[in-house]
């Protein structure tokens, strides 16, 4: 089709799926801040997950509770390990690699709508906010170790949407963003890489401003000796050449947005890079795009939705917090 038969079919893929038009990728508010004009094995480097964020000396910074509303923090056993994103009620977008040692959903939970990664045990709006997760479907040609780093999770109820905690749109090509450079990452990952330096406390989320590396330019980069690694055509790369501005140990899974005539687009995937922050390595993405169809299907299956909070419940879960100082 033409340029603008183009537009509309993504634009559909964006605002329309099963049920209502928030289903699969509703138009998220544009958060608050600045509004700025053939696969073959992965290489063996520095996969994203488990804990992790390198954002150079002081490019990076606190984020605000809303400005990102589709971040999620995925959580094995209750403890932060890889980002995530919230695609609609049931659905949730993230690495396919956080995986590769826990693969059972009944040890994984999401948390939405909180601005640290480590809320307070008192906080009971945060626990309220954290789902479990019912399935764990990783892409069907992710090997372990390669491409197709992409991971959907559909979450045992549905999730309750406020001001803080909307999804993402999605796209159907990514194209228009190659050289795009007011994209952004988020994360909750370390915050050098030097020093394997960890997010501090309060632990809040971290953002910075990156560029789309054009896919040549990519290629070339990482086709230089000492570090010779392939570019497949699902990934997507972002950063800048200098360095300085990246993703980390961490933050794999988490998204990497764009955004497009007042909507925010998810464009890759937290996925690997060599270090982090480094000239000339930056980051490298799942090209979200790539995998529309196969999540569209997906995403196609339908979830009973959550009622709104019960106050009756909310003041049962205080008197039980509650009832083990008066024990004591």
């Amino acid at each position: 089709p033409g340029p603008q038969g183009r537009q509309q079919a993504e634009l559909r893929g964006c605002t329309q799926g099963v049920g209502d038009p928030a289903q699969f990728g509703a138009p998220s508010p544009a958060p608050g801040g600045p509004t700025l004009p053939d696969h073959g094995p992965l290489p063996p480097r520095e996969v994203r997950g488990g804990g992790g964020r390198e954002v150079g000396a002081g490019v990076a910074g606190d984020s605000e509770l809303g400005r990102w509303p589709w971040q999620g923090s995925l959580r094995l056993w209750g403890s932060h390990r890889c980002g995530a994103s919230l695609l609609n009620r049931r659905w949730v977008l993230t690495a396919a690699h956080c995986f590769e040692d826990h693969s059972d959903p009944f040890e994984w939970s999401v948390q939405f709508g909180e601005l640290s990664s480590s809320p307070s045990i008192w906080n009971l709006q945060a626990y309220y906010n954290r789902y479990s997760v019912e399935e764990i479907i990783l892409s069907p040609l992710y090997l372990g170790a390669s491409s197709y780093d992409i991971a959907l999770l559909k979450l045992s109820s549905s999730v309750t949407y406020n001001k803080y905690i909307q999804p993402i749109c999605v796209l159907t090509s990514s194209s228009e963003f190659q050289n795009r450079t007011d994209c952004w990452v988020t994360g909750w990952g370390d915050i050098e890489e030097e020093q394997g330096r960890a997010l501090p406390s309060p632990y809040i989320l971290q953002e910075v401003q990156v560029g789309i590396i054009n896919s040549a330019i990519c290629n070339y980069l990482y086709a230089q000796p000492v570090f010779r690694y392939d570019i497949w055509g699902d990934m997507i790369c972002a950063g800048t050449i200098q360095g300085g501005k990246d993703a980390c140990f961490g933050d794999s899974g988490g998204p990497l947005a764009c955004e497009k005539k007042g909507l925010w687009i998810q464009v890759g995937i937290v996925s690997w890079g060599t270090g982090c922050g480094r000239p000339n390595r930056p980051g490298v993405y799942t090209n979200v795009s790539r995998h529309f169809r196969w999540m569209q299907k997906l995403l196609a299956r339908s979830g009973v939705p959550r009622p709104a909070p019960c106050l009756q419940l909310l003041l049962l879960a205080l008197l039980l917090l509650a009832s083990p100082l008066q024990m004591a």
